[in-house]
């Protein structure tokens, strides 16, 4: 395979590294250099493009721009075994621009509450994992139970189906053991949310999700369920590199937008000289 262009490269990855997190492919075309041979480019010109994108988008999508460019690069490097010019590497991130959401312990139970008045026990339970496990939303649609371990208190998400593409396990706390003891009692299928019509996992929560948090008066995304996992995990002074393994991240520069949340452990380290 030719792989002179960033463009070449990018179509390589998502093809063989990204079967089932396709990154879309207007990062190629919004990028000016995309056409231009890997070879000529240069760090300055990776600087000079990051800038001109922090007008156009939020400086957290710089960052997963620049580090999925980057990885793309090592990784036809590695599959290869040859040397390519790497322009991303060792560009440093532009600053995160946003504090992740989350959700206080009572917006969490507005939420449950809310599910449960629209007789949804399903919805109930998938929140519940999200906030009591971390997961992204597709990795608890996909699990299976044969991937379910309840007397190790973890069940694992397998490489294919985990954006980083590595196998992680998670960690059962006894909230989300209970929620998946008492699914397995009960299921209807391999999958721990099985829809029974078609013997398939469900697809989505979306429309259940958006009338729960309408009836709750609470405004978020899905996602911001993981956050409300990670930031819960640094208040009760969980070290911020833990947090990172729990959570799968890649590089711990993902992890520290929650490093604001530890004031408990910084008000304490302050008070030993005061």
């Amino acid at each position: 395979m030719n792989f002179e262009k960033l463009s070449d490269i990018i179509k390589y990855y998502q093809e063989y590294h990204l079967t089932k997190y396709k990154y879309t492919y207007r990062l190629a075309l919004l990028a000016p250099f995309d056409d231009y041979p890997l070879s000529t480019l240069k760090r300055a010109d990776v600087k000079k493009w990051a800038l001109e994108r922090q007008k156009q988008v939020s400086n957290a999508t710089v960052n997963k721009e620049i580090g999925f460019c980057r990885s793309a690069i090592n990784l036809v490097s590695k599959d290869f075994e040859i040397t390519l010019n790497n322009p991303f590497a060792n560009v440093k991130y532009v600053e995160a621009d946003t504090i992740p959401n989350y959700l206080s312990p009572q917006e969490y139970e507005k939420l449950l509450t809310a599910s449960l008045e629209f007789d949804n026990t399903d919805l109930h339970d998938f929140i519940t994992l999200l906030v009591m496990t971390g997961c992204r939303q597709s990795e608890v649609l996909t699990l299976k139970w044969a991937n379910v371990h309840l007397e190790k208190r973890q069940f694992i998400v397998r490489n294919t189906l985990s954006k980083s593409r590595r196998t992680m396990y998670k960690y059962l706390n006894d909230t989300a053991y209970n929620v998946l003891k008492h699914r397995q009692a009960n299921k209807q299928g391999d999958y721990v949310f099985t829809n029974p019509k078609t013997g398939e996992n469900i697809k989505s929560f979306n429309k259940g999700w958006q009338l729960c948090k309408k009836r709750a008066g609470i405004n978020c995304r899905m996602h911001d369920l993981r956050h409300t996992y990670a930031s819960w995990l640094v208040q009760k002074g969980v070290p911020i590199y833990t947090v990172k393994e729990l959570l799968g991240h890649g590089d711990i520069a993902s992890t520290q937008r929650y490093a604001h949340l530890d004031y408990s452990t910084k008000l304490q380290a302050v008070d030993l000289i005061g």
